[in-house]
């Protein structure tokens, strides 16, 4: 502002001001005025009694039709800090009121924006007593008017703020998922524990016989009819006693040979018995859906509904009108194969309340970490709409198992010779159904 009047802070002034900052002074107030465009002290008024005896000082010696600059000293641990007022009326003359107006920046500079704590500009004399002091304060301190929206929006970083300073206190953390982290009630937890099928008992193992060597029968000999004998000189006892040695002899030898070949086998050499393991059933899940809900007044996630129900009845039972958090395990077969996925769904309908939107988005990657530390589950596929139509069975199965376009033999050159340049689909229409 002063590039726009130029003027300046007179010499006597700042020899002035440099004395009553000066410690032990015992100077309350310092009147400034603008004489021959120049800022100047116009007086000096000392301390006669507290801060708030002597704040009529100011509406004393202010003119009605008259501008003025006023600085007043703070009381005891404050006795160093000023508070600048700016007296412009209205009924002035206009140049003055264009003057005083654009030097009020000059002034505070030069003598030293740290002095300042506080500042009042006003346009009249009631303005500068010790009631309109008051007044000046307290809408410093007030609430600022606000409308529904950004006070509900206030209200949500509030909490998000007492919060975090809750949880920077202590040593744990259950949860390091940003947003707001509602706890889940004890039936929330039971009711996501029933989702979780318990894992089959051991297989029962049945025993398969398996012979060992020795037991393994001998061939059968072949049949030799009389006419295919021989006639074969008979020998002497002596030659047949020699023969029926070399005989148990060699038949000796091959049977130790045979021993130390033979693997090492279990006791009376019969090998453990081999056991085929039997598939047990899998049990049977109770509960396949469950939905939870925002209690805000107790600030945790409660239950809202559980049951059994077939994918194509999804949308009966979501709430259409409010937001919710549903977690729902399927059972189905693709292509041949048994699946069981579980699906988590945001559902946020666009009539629903601005308050519970932003409550409910704050809230869902709590619930998300909640439902897998509290219960352990794994969630297969995360799901957001505003729109309940769209959780149909057809949707939920084509985000499960999306369809994967197979290039045909030649690559991607020959793919583009038969179908063109590629296609580009049109965006989404705002508030449609997204997979997170």
């Amino acid at each position: 502002m002063s590039s726009q009047t130029g003027i300046k802070v007179s010499p006597a002034l700042a020899g002035v001001w440099q004395q009553v900052t000066a410690p032990g002074s015992k100077v309350r107030a310092v009147k400034i005025s603008i004489l021959k465009e120049t800022l100047e002290e116009d007086g000096l008024f000392d301390i006669k009694g507290t801060f708030e005896e002597d704040f009529r000082i100011v509406h004393d010696n202010l003119k009605d039709d008259v501008p003025a600059y006023f600085m007043v000293r703070f009381d005891g641990s404050k006795s160093d800090q000023w508070i600048f007022l700016a007296y412009v009326p209205d009924i002035a003359h206009i140049r003055q009121k264009m003057i005083y107006a654009a030097t009020r920046a000059t002034l505070t500079k030069d003598l030293g924006d740290s002095h300042f704590t506080d500042s009042i500009y006003g346009t009249n004399k009631g303005d500068f007593t010790l009631e309109g002091y008051k007044r000046h304060r307290a809408s410093m301190t007030a609430p600022k008017p606000f409308t529904d929206r950004e006070r509900q929006l206030q209200e949500i970083h509030a909490n998000e703020k007492s919060m975090i300073e809750n949880m920077k206190g202590g040593t744990h953390r259950v949860s390091h998922a940003p947003g707001m982290n509602f706890p889940l009630t004890d039936r929330a937890v039971a009711a996501l524990k029933k989702l979780v099928v318990a894992a089959p008992s051991p297989a029962k193992a049945l025993p398969k016989k398996v012979t060992s060597p020795a037991s393994t029968p001998l061939p059968v000999s072949p049949v030799i009819s009389r006419e295919s004998t021989v006639v074969v000189p008979e020998k002497s006892a002596s030659a047949e006693n020699v023969e029926d040695d070399e005989w148990d002899d060699d038949k000796t030898k091959e049977a130790k040979a045979e021993e130390d070949a033979a693997p090492v086998e279990d006791v009376k050499g019969i090998e453990p018995e081999e056991e085929i393991p039997v598939e047990a059933a899998k049990p049977e899940r109770t509960v396949n859906f469950v939905k939870l809900v925002i209690d805000a007044e107790s600030e945790k996630i409660d239950l809202a509904g559980e049951a059994k129900i077939a994918a194509k009845d999804l949308v009966k039972n979501i709430d259409e009108d409010s937001p919710r958090f549903t977690f729902f395990a399927y059972e189905h077969t693709h292509n041949g194969t048994a699946h069981d996925s579980l699906v988590f769904m945001y559902t946020c309908p666009s009539k629903s309340k601005i308050r519970e939107r932003m409550l409910y988005s704050s809230c869902r990657a709590g619930v998300l970490q909640a439902a897998t530390d509290n219960a352990g589950l794994s969630v297969d596929k995360k799901l957001e709409t505003t729109d309940v139509s769209d959780l149909t069975e057809q949707f939920v199965l084509e985000e499960l198992h999306p369809k994967t376009s197979h290039s045909s033999f030649g690559g991607s050159s020959a793919r583009s010779a038969v179908s063109g340049p590629p296609r580009f689909n049109k965006p989404a229409r705002p508030g449609a159904r997204k997979v997170m």
